[in-house]
């Protein structure tokens, strides 16, 4: 009897699995449910993510004057054909999906360099624009993408009022009767054309401030340097014009700029003529 019991008990030892091929089925069970949680994300998730990044923007831009936009897109290498900066005075917050289109939003406009044509991904992109009115603006990177909109996040920018600014860079102490007298100027400002500028004198001051409705026939100057005082000039740009002296005497005199119908004045300067 006794040696029946132990037949019996060796014959369940030897159909038992061994301990260590317990484990290896428990370790192949988890590889299996890896692998089908891989393959389901794989169906269910898109196969290729593309990112808008914004690289570099101005925070404040003078009204009229060219605005710079640096963005990237980075992703699996394709073809697009549409990708700007969207703006505009109302933002439109929140999370714009892939199906947000451009019409949807509050933006109403927009950086034309790359509005239309074929275009590389991945690449950095850099476009302009000119915004004329001041006031806040919010702005997006967008691109068009294999059918979906992709849209950065919102940020914003500051456009000033549109101001010019004329600055004297050089100018005689003394001048030479009958010689070349040379004066250099500066006008600042937003990129624009202009029909007449020039450094106005004579021998009666015009003490003060002269203001935008100030002409120089409202002054008591007598001549002005001509190189410039008529034709198509432009803004920003350094100037740089010649006068004889005819006369000697003790000379004031002014750089002068008609900017937008607009009359622009430095500040009273001197020089002696012998």
């Amino acid at each position: 009897m006794e040696n029946i019991h132990e037949d019996k008990e060796k014959t369940q030892k030897v159909g038992e699995p061994a301990l260590p091929n317990k484990y290896l089925m428990l370790a192949g069970g988890i590889i299996v449910l890896i692998l089908l949680w891989v393959a389901i994300k794989a169906i269910f998730s898109p196969f290729e993510q593309f990112k808008l990044t914004l690289v570099n923007a101005p925070s404040e831009v003078v009204a009229g004057g060219i605005t710079t936009f640096t963005w990237r897109i980075d992703g699996p290498p394709t073809k697009i054909h549409h990708t700007t900066v969207y703006l505009g005075t109302t933002s439109s917050p929140g999370d714009l999906g892939k199906d947000a289109k451009a019409a949807d939003t509050k933006y109403t406009e927009y950086v034309k360099d790359f509005v239309e044509g074929d275009f590389d991904v991945p690449l950095q992109y850099i476009g302009n624009i000119t915004l004329s009115n001041p006031g806040k603006y919010y702005y997006r990177v967008h691109a068009v993408i294999k059918d979906k909109d992709y849209w950065s996040d919102e940020y914003s920018l500051e456009v000033q009022p549109s101001s010019y600014r004329l600055s004297l860079v050089s100018a005689p102490e003394e001048a030479t009767v009958g010689k070349i007298a040379t004066f250099t100027w500066r006008i600042d400002g937003p990129s624009t054309i202009i029909n007449h500028t020039a450094v106005y004198f004579g021998l009666e001051s015009n003490p003060g401030d002269l203001g935008e409705k100030v002409k120089p026939s409202d002054t008591k100057y007598t001549d002005y340097i001509k190189e410039f005082a008529d034709g198509k000039f432009d803004v920003p740009l350094q100037y740089i014009g010649n006068v004889k002296i005819a006369s000697p005497g003790a000379y004031f005199f002014r750089v002068y700029a008609d900017i937008d119908g607009k009359n622009f004045w430095t500040k009273e300067g001197q020089f002696e003529a012998k």
